[in-house]
């Protein structure tokens, strides 16, 4: 997906009753800032393409 949003890769897993469970790791020497608030996209309709996604909240008070 090409976009703005930080992009970590997940990696799908079973839990112990066979639950598929996603694993995604990020290592970076800075801060995510999350004053304004921020936003979790998951994706996981795509078997092998599972994503998280970290962005900016969308502030969309007054709009409709």
């Amino acid at each position: 997906m090409s976009n703005k949003n930080l992009t970590i890769d997940l990696h799908p897993r079973l839990d112990d009753q066979g639950r598929t469970f996603y694993v995604g790791k990020l290592e970076f020497p800075g801060n995510i800032n999350t004053t304004d608030g921020v936003t979790f996209l998951v994706f996981t309709a795509e078997s092998g393409a599972e994503q998280l996604q970290i962005c900016k909240l969308d502030d969309k008070k007054g709009k409709k």
